[in-house]
């Protein structure tokens, strides 16, 4: 009696495997996701963090600060337009706003097109780089970019700020 309890219980579990794997119908993934068409546009800085690389790298307090309130860098703008997915021409307007990028207007190209890391703004022979932190999408709408600091002497990285650009 045993040995038909056994059986009987192997077979069961054999057609609830053989009758529980079904094949699942998913839906398409779409498109490819493009970032670089996510940064055309007006953008507004909505808040910047300054980071201390020197006490951050020795573990020691108060390696940020928010600077938002202290100046009024909610006044910068940049506008980067675009032809398709083919970076273009940008304009700057700094307002009352420290000038984060020296540079007013010119042209801007991207490192990846696929998947962009560093923004480069340039006007004749004067550019600018700026490093992506995030791409905007539905979930986080905001544009991050971080700007590094370095001692000219050494080169050492001593300061990097990072803006938070809200679309307009």
């Amino acid at each position: 009696m045993n040995k038909f309890k056994i059986v009987a219980h192997c077979l069961f579990l054999a057609g609830l495997l053989v009758t529980g794997c079904k094949p699942e119908n998913y839906k398409p993934l779409g498109k490819a996701a493009t970032p670089i068409t996510t940064l055309a546009g007006t953008w507004k800085i909505s808040s910047v963090t300054q980071k201390d690389e020197i006490a951050a790298n020795y573990g020691w307090p108060y390696q940020t600060t928010d600077l938002t309130s202290l100046f009024p860098y909610t006044d910068f703008t940049l506008t980067l337009n675009m032809n398709g997915s083919t970076p273009t021409t940008f304009t700057t307007s700094p307002g009352q706003a420290p000038r984060i990028i020296t540079l007013a207007s010119g042209n801007w190209t991207v490192d990846d097109p696929t998947y962009p890391q560093v923004l480069t703004l340039m006007n004749g022979s004067d550019t600018a780089k700026v490093t992506l932190g995030s791409y905007p999408s539905g979930i986080n709408p905001s544009l991050k970019v971080a700007v590094a600091r370095h001692d000219a002497a050494s080169g050492k990285l001593l300061i990097s700020y990072s803006y938070a650009f809200v679309k307009q």
